[in-house]
């Protein structure tokens, strides 16, 4: 009789605590819904011990009312600023964030049958125009920008994941969309926050999954040269020789106009001592976009790495003649004659017979003049040109023009200051 009278009162204890938690989900909600001045933290404090407790847990109703209370926050925030009184819109991103999470729980208990057997959307139905209307006004992806300015990135990341994954919650392919809350799409927007999802995620220092995700969206519109240009980096920094010369062979058949890719495809190239490969690469680039002069520049310098001088010579006066706007190429084409002429005094300077020395020295003198010619056209350009002077002033030094040195070491000094 003891041992039944304790089963009944156990039995009479738990049915009291599930109903109290029941009580409780139903107070938080009255508590979020309360006209005049709703206690939301109250309600919080209210549903929190029915999101674990066993008799309420697996209830969807309990999960909605939790995202609810979120809900409502904003709401609230909104009405203040309908009344001309001050918003929070911290309050309101950080809402958004949470609900959201309760609201996915709250999904996916609706998909089990109940005790009935039966499966019901009730809830879903409400909370998928409740995540359009998020998606549609950025809420949790702001929240993430504001956490990515407190340089927590990984809360960051968090968010951004949330906003860009209501687009494919199974639930929302029957969402139909308002005017207010439209059916969440992959637009533009969702591949620039995508974007920046890969940079935050990048500066948490997850580079597997930023180049995932920079993989992902190279092509979709939004930056991608830049996209590029990470990808190149990440890769670098991870060592990883094969990936960075795929992306920048993709990046110059994407962007041939955009010199950066060769560029940085020639570097590798050349550290690997590989300069017929860029010559080779140079040429093909020129091929497909014959107008872009840059390439033309660049390939004298490969040239001249190689000792092609008459080949790099054409190269740089094809770089000027296409585009005469530009000094680097003149100071390029500078260099290159000022090493020749010192090339040509070397070899004067073996010379037995002192005409054919003389002839040589002569020829030297040339190289010298025409690089002088050649750079006070870049200084017509830009006057204040740095790398310019330093090169006139060494072929002064070479002249032997001490009060030529002087006064351009003058001028090199008032613009480095």
């Amino acid at each position: 009789m003891k041992k039944i009278f304790v089963m009944l009162l156990m039995s009479v204890i738990l049915a009291t605590v599930a109903s109290a938690q029941v009580k409780n989900v139903k107070k938080a909600y009255r508590l979020s819904e309360a006209y005049e001045n709703p206690d939301f933290y109250a309600a919080e404090e209210q549903i929190e011990p029915a999101l674990t407790d066993p008799t309420t847990a697996e209830d969807p109703y309990t999960w909605w009312v939790a995202g609810h209370i979120q809900d409502r926050k904003i709401a609230w925030e909104n009405e203040k600023l309908a009344m001309a009184q001050s918003s929070d819109e911290e309050v309101k991103q950080e809402a958004a964030f949470k609900a959201y999470d309760y609201f996915i729980k709250c999904a996916e208990l609706e998909t089990k049958p109940n005790a009935k057997g039966k499966i019901s959307n009730k809830y879903t139905k409400k909370l998928s125009e409740t995540l359009a209307w998020y998606y549609k006004t950025f809420l949790i992806f702001n929240y993430g920008l504001k956490q990515a300015e407190y340089e927590d990135y990984n809360q960051a990341i968090v968010a951004f994941k949330k906003h860009l994954d209501i687009v494919d919650l199974l639930f929302m392919k029957d969402y139909k969309g308002t005017a207010e809350a439209p059916k969440p799409t992959k637009d533009t927007t969702y591949y620039k926050i995508k974007y920046y999802l890969g940079i935050y995620t990048s500066l948490a220092g997850k580079n597997d999954e930023a180049i995932a995700l920079f993989e992902s969206i190279k092509n979709n519109g939004h930056k991608e040269s830049e996209i590029y240009q990470y990808l190149y980096n990440l890769y670098l920094e991870r060592k990883d020789s094969a990936n960075m010369l795929r992306i920048l062979n993709e990046g110059i058949d994407r962007f041939p106009s955009q010199v950066v890719f060769l560029g940085l495809t020639i570097n590798i190239y050349l550290e690997q001592n590989k300069q017929k490969e860029a010559l080779n690469l140079l040429s093909k680039a020129i091929e497909r976009n014959p107008s872009n002069a840059e390439y033309y520049t660049i390939r004298g310098q490969v040239n001249r790495s190689l000792g092609n001088g008459e080949a790099a010579l054409r190269d740089y006066d094809k770089a000027i003649q296409m585009d005469p706007t530009k000094s680097i190429f003149y100071i390029n084409k500078s260099e290159f004659l000022i090493s020749q002429a010192t090339n040509i005094e070397s070899v004067a300077s073996t010379m037995a017979n002192k005409a054919e020395a003389a002839k040589t020295k002569s020829q030297a003198k040339q190289y010298l003049e025409n690089a002088k010619q050649t750079l006070n056209k870049a200084l017509e350009i830009n006057s204040k040109d740095v790398e310019a002077l330093k090169l006139l002033r060494r072929i002064a030094n070479k002249e032997d023009n001490q009060a030529e040195v002087s006064r351009i070491a003058k001028l090199i000094k008032e613009l480095e200051k």
